[in-house]
């Protein structure tokens, strides 16, 4: 699997755009690595959502096990009025991450959760019956939104505005029939991210979106920004369409 981002470094592989290319292989098993803490900024991201999406009634896929930190997916349901779903991670937050030496002194950008908006035919299951047994063309979301919460402090790496992540090295469609293969990660406006903590931390909140590989491969040789004048250029919805056409 690989993510890219901008970097200073001049060392790691760029692509034509300006994106460093990080590669990762299988990680060697560690072992089962209790988190340290838990929840730290989980109450106050999610008073933050229910100030942004007000009125909403919200479900928690909570992590039974959890390894180096633990992720629990909360579930916004829909309203009359909004008819798409809100998920969002807390417990990414728990723990800092690896920033590489170009921005190694951004600590507004070492914490951070993720979020979808999911169409309202979208079935999350009842309370506590969530689980890896629903069919994969609902559960597929909270696999991946847990997998990429976690990626960052398993392969020592971080997250951010504008990177993209493929579906596996060969790009492999996320649902059959769909050409999405992998997620950008995508930031809204200064009133939805960074989230300012009691603390003092920021907690950036990044949107997930899912990507087809001529969208990624555009990136990589043009820059996340010109991928960005392309979603709004053809107008891309803000909640997911795993069927959309590519906008490249």
């Amino acid at each position: 699997m690989s993510d890219q981002e901008k970097s200073s470094d001049k060392k790691d592989e760029v692509s034509p755009g300006g994106s460093v290319i990080h590669r990762h292989g299988e990680l060697e098993n560690p072992g089962w690595r209790p988190p340290a803490e838990q929840g730290i900024f989980a109450e106050e991201v999610s008073k933050h959502f229910e100030e942004l999406f007000p009125g909403r009634e919200t479900l928690v896929y909570h992590e039974m096990v959890s390894d180096l930190v633990h992720i629990d997916v909360n579930i916004m349901k829909t309203t009359p009025e909004k008819d798409y779903y809100v998920i969002y991670t807390t417990g990414m937050s728990d723990l800092p991450m690896a920033l590489p030496d170009g921005i190694k002194g951004r600590d507004d950008l070492q914490y951070a959760e993720l979020f979808m908006f999911l169409p309202g035919d979208w079935n999350p299951g009842k309370e506590f019956t969530i689980s890896s047994d629903m069919p994969y063309k609902y559960f597929w979301p909270i696999q991946m939104i847990k997998f990429l919460a976690r990626f960052p402090h398993e392969y020592k790496t971080w997250l951010g505005w504008g990177h993209t992540i493929p579906n596996g090295a060969d790009y492999e469609p996320i649902l059959e029939g769909s050409e999405m293969s992998g997620m950008a990660l995508l930031e809204l406006d200064e009133n939805f991210s960074p989230l300012v903590t009691e603390s003092g931390k920021k907690v950036r909140l990044y949107m997930l979106m899912p990507v087809t590989r001529a969208e990624m491969e555009y990136k990589l040789e043009h820059g996340m920004s010109a991928l960005s004048d392309k979603f709004s250029e053809n107008n891309l919805p803000l909640v997911i369409d795993m069927f959309r056409k590519s906008v490249v």
